[in-house]
């Protein structure tokens, strides 16, 4: 009898766990089966979540590929998302390395500004944000964008490669020092090896992130060569009075090559930082 419950339990997990799967695949299967096709059949009736042979066309993607702006946009939008993701994960890993293993005046109220500016959103500050861009002469600027998005990533990033650091024996830092080595050969050979998973784990995130970000990018990049690709989808629906929705989704689908090569390569890190003491904060 309790074999027969923990089977049936097992079945309706497997169920609920299927149900999940199919939610969050369906929308990204139709996407792709769409780019395929020619752009009056994409909202055809009734829908067609995967196309005949007969129906599946390239000329969407020739189109997106076939414009010279579309790699502009690529190269901007990996350069925004590469220079903060970068830049986040060498200041997170140092401020994570000083709150976790120094003691000075303010520690404890540093750790704790960053926690609540976890909780302000960044665009509840975009006013200020952008008087300080006007300031600084970043408007129409790549500069503008990565550098706030490297302030807005920085706070999560740092609370959760801290508790993983927090998990990293002293032992080690003890062993360097008495070996002639300095805070920042610890960090170099000892904190950065160590809490690798935690930050490409946070990395993916940031990536993600700013590579997908609209609302920023869009209020203060006004050149046609500086846009990103999210705003150069935005650009693409006001450009035009009917939207070409192959064109668009072809081009979402072309994006979303970047992040998908990020995750493989990384992924080993990725599930060892989420599994790990990363999350413990």
């Amino acid at each position: 009898m309790k074999k027969k419950r923990i089977k049936k339990a097992l079945v309706i997990r497997y169920l609920l766990l299927t149900a999940g799967m199919l939610i969050m695949i369906l929308p990204m299967v139709f996407m792709i089966s769409s780019s395929l096709r020619p752009n009056a059949m994409t909202f055809a009736y009734p829908p067609k979540l995967i196309p005949s042979l007969s129906e599946i066309t390239g000329e969407n993607y020739r189109y997106v590929l076939g414009n010279a702006s579309f790699f502009q946009y690529m190269k901007n939008t990996l350069l925004v998302a590469g220079t903060s993701t970068l830049l986040v994960a060498w200041i997170a890993s140092m401020l994570a390395y000083s709150i976790s293993r120094f003691q000075f005046q303010g520690r404890n109220l540093l750790y704790r500004a960053i926690i609540m500016t976890m909780l302000i959103p960044g665009l509840a500050m975009i006013l200020p944000q952008f008087e300080l861009a006007v300031r600084f002469h970043l408007i129409d600027n790549l500069w503008g964008v990565i550098l706030f998005y490297t302030a807005w990533m920085i706070p999560f990033s740092t609370f959760l490669i801290k508790g993983f650091i927090d998990d990293i024996p002293r032992e080690m830092d003890e062993a360097i020092y008495m070996d002639g080595g300095s805070i920042l050969t610890v960090y170099r050979m000892a904190i950065l090896p160590m809490a690798s998973p935690s930050i490409a784990a946070v990395s993916i995130f940031n990536f993600l992130f700013s590579f997908e970000e609209l609302a920023w990018s869009q209020t203060i990049l006004r050149s046609d060569r500086l846009r990103t690709i999210p705003v150069a989808l935005t650009q693409f629906f006001q450009a035009h009075n009917r939207t070409d929705w192959g064109f668009v989704l072809a081009m979402t689908c072309l994006s979303m090559i970047p992040i998908v090569l990020l995750y493989i390569l990384l992924q080993k890190y990725f599930i060892a930082g989420l599994s790990s003491g990363a999350v413990k904060g």
